[in-house]
């Protein structure tokens, strides 16, 4: 679907990053902008700086229905919810409204590889951009990584886009095609935005639902219902699984001491030359090798950026010992399942600190599947009560008012020996800008032990 921008108007919702680049992206090429903000003028003078060369308007301090209902189209920005009240208005009176994918997605002139997952995006897709470059590939690296992907645009003589996609961004797609795309686990999260888990695996799903005979459908085998989503969707692609309790031939899997991917040849990783912590991180290993191998990479060149790659910040990612004790700042995990793997990758015993804003999560795994490494678990944030209550009367659950407070306890109460983890299953926007913000303030609180 094209959509024909000039001359026509354009409702842009939020001026956050995507927002801005798409604000540029449609004024450029004629389109006629209003940019629909709910924060005030004065919060907003930066991002309006960042566009002072482009002819748009704006409105701040809320959404007016007037100028919905004068919209040929309405773009939203990945974080604004699409139940919003003027959305509503404007969907019953046949206004289109269409998110970055599908806005994007007919002006980009390379191949996609697009990543998605609850976990894990961020990593495969740097751990795979480095791969492709190193192999001599003219590649683009961004979406929900942090650069919109409508900057691909401006792009030439690109090999490959590769993009992280989230299920905000999925959810308003109805045409967005990756000649490769990759969904590397589901697990609950985001129910506070999709309401129910088949809510969110649907907007998961729909990175494959137009792919066709000559596309590539790489997914954890392990997962039941994500393989069961995709059967439904009856989709003729390639596909490709991965996962850690099968032998997957083609696809990939995990030996006693190698990781194994067999496409169009066999390739074996020694699991101890790799820095990556866990059994996850396997998985997304595995999954960027069969992309590598697609890609026709160079098995050598492709092993020793594998092995030399080091992870990223706020991803399970040492920060100090100190008196026989470890510190990890996982930051970055938002959502139950995320955090049961971090503790899966380390050694016991664990001191862990979680908390924050629940997302409407069900924390009750932890009781199930997180104690048997735990020594003692500090909560923080909002949702610290429905933590506390999943570990009830199974291991020793401590409340702290701040970060800082909370790297004290769990210091104290991890020695003399062990490992304090950060690993919140939350997101952070009850106390802090976001996790990047978060891990900061942890990494300085060990600092200052």
């Amino acid at each position: 679907m094209n959509f024909e921008i000039k001359n026509k108007h354009f409702v842009v919702v939020g001026l956050g990053k995507t927002g801005i680049a798409i604000t540029r992206f449609l004024a450029q090429h004629g389109g006629k902008v209003t940019v629909s903000e709910t924060s005030p003028l004065e919060k907003l003078k930066d991002r309006i700086r960042a566009l002072k060369d482009i002819n748009f308007t704006i409105e701040t301090g809320g959404h007016q229905k007037e100028t919905f209902l004068s919209a040929d189209y309405i773009v939203v920005s990945p974080g604004i919810p699409l139940d919003l009240a003027v959305l509503n208005i404007a969907r019953n009176k046949g206004i289109p409204i269409i998110g970055e994918l599908d806005l994007v997605y007919p002006y980009l002139n390379a191949p996609i590889i697009a990543i998605t997952g609850t976990n894990g995006k961020t990593t495969t897709v740097t751990l795979l951009g480095k791969i492709l470059k190193a192999n001599g590939k003219n590649v683009w690296v961004g979406g929900n990584i942090g650069e919109p992907l409508i900057n691909a645009i401006e792009q030439k003589n690109l090999d490959y886009i590769v993009a992280e996609i989230s299920s905000f961004q999925l959810e308003t797609t109805s045409n967005f095609h990756p000649w490769i795309a990759a969904c590397l686990n589901v697990s609950e999260d985001h129910i506070d935005r999709h309401n129910d888990f088949n809510n969110y695996l649907h907007c998961k799903l729909k990175i494959f639902q137009h792919q066709k005979i000559n596309d590539w459908s790489i997914l954890e085998g392990d997962n039941k219902k994500l393989i069961d989503g995709v059967k439904r969707l009856n989709t003729k692609s390639q596909k490709l699984l991965f996962g850690l309790k099968k032998t997957y031939i083609p696809g990939a899997y995990l030996t006693e001491e190698n990781i194994i991917a067999e496409l169009y040849e066999k390739w074996s990783l020694s699991i101890k030359d790799t820095r990556l912590l866990g059994r996850h991180n396997y998985k997304n290993i595995m999954a960027t090798l069969l992309i590598a191998q697609i890609t026709q990479c160079d098995f050598q060149i492709t092993k020793e950026i594998i092995f030399s790659f080091p992870g990223l910040a706020h991803r399970l990612e040492w920060v100090r010992s100190l008196n026989g004790v470890s510190f990890y700042n996982d930051s970055k995990a938002t959502n139950v399942e995320a955090t049961l793997c971090a503790i899966d990758s380390l050694g016991a015993p664990i001191v862990l600190i979680a908390g924050g804003l629940g997302k409407g999560q069900d924390f009750t795994p932890f009781g199930k599947r997180g104690t048997t490494k735990l020594k003692a678990v500090v909560v923080i944030g909002s949702a610290k009560r429905e933590i506390a209550q999943s570990f009830k009367e199974i291991i020793p659950v401590v409340e702290a008012k701040t970060l800082e407070e909370a790297v004290k306890q769990a210091w104290e109460l991890a020695k003399p020996k062990g490992n304090v983890l950060l690993s919140p299953a939350c997101a952070s926007f009850d106390m802090f800008k976001d996790f990047k913000e978060r891990g900061r303030v942890f990494k300085r609180a060990v600092y200052e032990l």
